[in-house]
């Protein structure tokens, strides 16, 4: 099958109208033959009546048929009718002849206008569904093809839609204007012919095109690979190659029985998972749609439940290997929602660290921890907290300044605070965190790397930061102490850790065993649920009261 079914006009009122018009055309022509005749004959003013079939031809049918209808109504009233049906008078040649030509003007004047009409029209329909920079179909184009689509049958081929989505967009317009962009549409339209035989590109939104790909169920994902590889070939603008990040969302079209509109809100939920797991492509399924839903529904409501007391902090303690002591507590949010129960941290902060949410919901923790901290003071109970705190927040202008309005706000000293950083953000702006961090450090704020061993390579700056603990990520600590490969990472860690003046913790830590292997390790501190859950405050203080350096009581009350 070509590609022709793809585009092709299945536009039924325009070939409607002519059909249903013709008989009608006729009818009038011979009904004003008819008028004319009973009415006395050419003399009388009913010969004019022919104008009207004359004038709905040129308008139906444009000029051709305007002129054709026009000789036919003057030869109607041509040479056969009477000038005077009583006397029997028959007209002279050159007066029919003079009316069928003034007939035809009238045809081909009115076909004119109409023609003119229609394509004045057409050209704004062009317009309507073109994007004014590229000149590629746009959004409204695509859902128009996609209904006609809809009504053409072919089981043998599976079609899908895939979005393709500009990421470095604000990056390519400052570097190099908005110029950078048209150019990159025009030549990303280039490749997709190029990579894909029966296509149809649309450019949906100024940072997303959309094409239609016919393609083997069962051989998408290569076709979607085999794409993504092409259009990581740079762009050439004034000679210069440029890089344009791509991320792709794709959908299968299926029997086309929902709404246009429906299948690239698929493709652009498929579209934002791939943007939020930094995938090249993610395929849409309904599971995806569900979790999308639910994560933007829980995000709408996280402000209102920080406000309504949903969300509260939990602790856990980080125990002093050497002594089996409490060191410090870290702060943990938790969220119980009034229908849906528990929500996991994991189902709302990863989805609000993307979004500017991740500023409230960090100045919250950073509130509450502060004011159980000053809580437990009163009580003779003192721990520094740990805060975890996210990319955006360190990258935030006026970040320190305000974690030192909320430590004066209770009356705290820096040294009370620790907050945990994880080793991707510190890579993110390197310049702008060593600045932040610098504030933070000058405020006696105790720094830590959590996940330390994951993220990207920061060894080369790790001399730079100010910081004192290396949080060792759990995925090593669990594999413990059986794993040799595991054994050695964390020991090394350790070893790093201690020769650069800074102490080190395991997180994870879930039996005895594990705890005696990292005490002969040397670790100076260990998190998890041996010792304890996190714990609501108020569970947590009798916690420290009546299990702070036992064994016996560790994992709870």
């Amino acid at each position: 099958m070509n590609k022709a079914w793809m585009f092709e006009e299945l536009d039924y009122h325009k070939r409607l109208i002519p059909l249903t018009v013709l008989p009608l055309l006729v009818l009038l022509v011979i009904g004003v033959a008819l008028l004319v005749y009973t009415t006395g004959g050419i003399k009388y003013v009913y010969s004019h009546s022919m104008y009207l079939p004359i004038v709905l031809a040129g308008l139906v049918f444009g000029f051709k048929g305007g002129i054709l209808v026009g000789v036919v109504g003057g030869l109607v009233l041509g040479p056969m009718m009477p000038i005077e049906v009583a006397s029997g008078e028959m007209q002279a040649t050159k007066n029919w002849l003079y009316r069928t030509g003034f007939f035809a003007l009238i045809g081909f004047l009115s076909g004119v206008a109409s023609d003119a009409a229609r394509a004045y029209l057409k050209h704004l329909k062009w317009l309507a569904e073109r994007d004014s920079e590229s000149g590629l179909p746009n959004r409204q184009a695509l859902f128009r093809h996609l209904s006609e689509l809809s009504r053409v049958k072919d089981d043998g081929d599976v079609l899908f839609l895939a979005v393709v989505s500009f990421e470095n967009l604000v990056e390519l317009k400052s570097s190099f204007g908005y110029g950078v962009i048209a150019k990159a549409v025009v030549q990303l339209d280039q490749k997709l012919s190029q990579c894909i035989e029966d296509r149809e590109v649309y450019r949906t939104a100024p940072e997303q095109l959309a094409v239609l790909i016919k393609a083997d169920e069962h051989k998408l994902n290569s076709v979607l690979y085999s794409l993504a590889e092409d259009l990581q070939e740079p762009l050439k603008y004034e000679n210069i190659s440029v890089h344009l990040d791509t991320r792709m969302g794709c959908v299968q079209l299926g029997e086309l029985s929902e709404k246009s509109e429906t299948y690239l809100q698929r493709a652009e939920t498929a579209l934002i998972v791939a943007q939020e797991k930094v995938q090249d492509s993610v395929v849409y399924s309904p599971e995806i749609l569900s979790a999308t839903r639910e994560n933007v529904s829980l995000l709408g409501e996280l402000k209102k439940a920080l406000r309504s007391g949903e969300v509260s902090m939990h602790y856990q303690p980080k125990i002093h290997i050497p002594t089996s002591q409490v060191h410090s507590v870290e702060a943990l949010m938790r969220w119980q929602h009034p229908t849906l129960g528990n929500i996991p941290p994991g189902n709302f902060i990863p989805r609000a660290e993307q979004s500017t949410l991740i500023n409230t919901i960090t100045e919250f923790a950073l509130d509450q921890s502060l004011q159980q901290q000053l809580a437990w003071q009163e009580q003779g109970i003192h721990l520094p907290v740990a805060v975890n705190i996210s990319t955006r927040n360190l990258l935030q202008p006026g970040f320190s300044d305000k974690v030192l309005e909320l430590l004066n706000k209770y009356g705290l000293k820096g040294e009370n605070l620790e907050l945990e950083v994880t080793e991707g953000a510190l890579m993110m702006d390197m310049q702008r965190t060593l600045d932040e961090l610098a504030k933070l450090d000058d405020l006696k704020i105790i720094i830590s790397i959590d996940d330390f061993g994951t993220g990207y390579s920061s060894l080369q700056y790790l001399h730079s930061l100010p910081i004192s603990l290396l949080k060792i990520d759990q995925c090593f600590v669990r594999r413990l102490p059986g794993d040799a490969g595991a054994a050695h990472i964390l020991e090394a860690a350790i070893t790093l850790a201690h020769k650069m003046g800074i102490r080190a913790i395991a997180e994870g830590v879930e039996t005895l065993e594990v705890y005696d292997f990292l005490a002969d390790l040397g670790c100076d501190f260990a998190q998890g649920y041996l010792m304890s859950r996190p714990l609501p405050a108020k569970h947590f203080t009798s916690w420290y009261q009546q299990c702070n350096g036992r064994y016996a009581c560790w994992g709870g009350i």
